[in-house]
């Protein structure tokens, strides 16, 4: 099970090189609309208490986030394939044409 200050990590993802701490902060607040402060209290594990409001936030903004990501794997995917059966059918229409000038010849 993820704790909320790690899914506030992995909803500042990715984190570019040079990156500081209070930027990766500041794109976790922007995806759950948590307050800065709240925000770097839950990151450090120095928050009390989560409030339903802020567990809801941090969760919808997980699951949207994932979904995502799974949405952008599976299109890489099929354009993949796609890539590959053209790469085949290419391979495919060559060796027929050679295989027609040899029944030819």
């Amino acid at each position: 099970m993820t704790t909320f200050d790690q899914a506030l990590k992995e909803l500042a993802e990715p984190r570019p090189v040079g990156d500081t701490i209070p930027q990766a902060i500041v794109r976790a607040c922007r995806a759950t609309g948590i307050e800065y402060a709240r925000a770097f209290n839950i990151w450090y594990r120095r928050a009390r208490r989560i409030d339903a409001h802020e567990a809801q936030a941090i969760q919808a903004a997980l699951d949207q986030k994932r979904e995502e990501k799974a949405r952008n794997e599976l299109h890489d995917l099929r354009t993949r394939l796609l890539k590959i059966e053209s790469r085949l059918a290419a391979e495919n229409a060559d060796q027929n044409r050679q295989s027609l000038r040899l029944v030819r010849a």
